[in-house]
């Protein structure tokens, strides 16, 4: 069985990830939030940044491009946010000779904001617990297996 890595016990745990580069101290421990709303899906920061690049690219297949991940991917996840609401966050337009287009609804804009909202509401609030867990590790990080 392969060794649990940092952030993989603190997905399994479901409430934060800490993040560090391997010099101790070198990067500030941060609050990962995901919103689980059981049956209907979950919402977290990989969503939210999609939706982003879509607004900022017109595009689900660029803004997929922008963040590594096939076309297929970003649509899938794309039919996952709108179907988990009762208004859609993203409207399509499916293309003719130039591709399709898709933008932001006036919900998936507020979606957005509304998100980074919490993330900021949520991680002042952690602030000082997450100063003293990284003064808390270790001079190294631990070593991981890929198994």
């Amino acid at each position: 069985m392969a060794k649990a890595t940092r952030a993989s016990r603190g997905r399994r745990l479901g409430v934060t990830q800490l993040a560090k580069t391997p010099s101790r101290g070198s990067d500030r421990a941060r609050l990962t939030l995901r919103v689980d709303f059981g049956p209907y899906g979950a919402l977290g920061p990989g969503k939210i940044a999609l939706l982003e690049q879509i607004e900022r690219r017109g595009s689900i297949m660029a803004a997929g491009k922008s963040m590594g991940m096939s076309y297929r991917r970003a649509w899938l996840l794309v039919a996952g946010v709108n179907a988990m609401f009762a208004e859609p966050a993203v409207a399509k337009q499916h293309g003719g000779s130039g591709g399709g287009k898709a933008a932001l609804t006036a919900f998936g804009r507020k979606l957005v904001v509304e998100y980074r909202a919490m993330e900021r509401d949520a991680s002042k609030a952690a602030d000082s617990r997450l100063r003293m867990l990284q003064r808390a590790l270790a001079d190294t990080p631990p070593e991981t297996t890929t198994e």
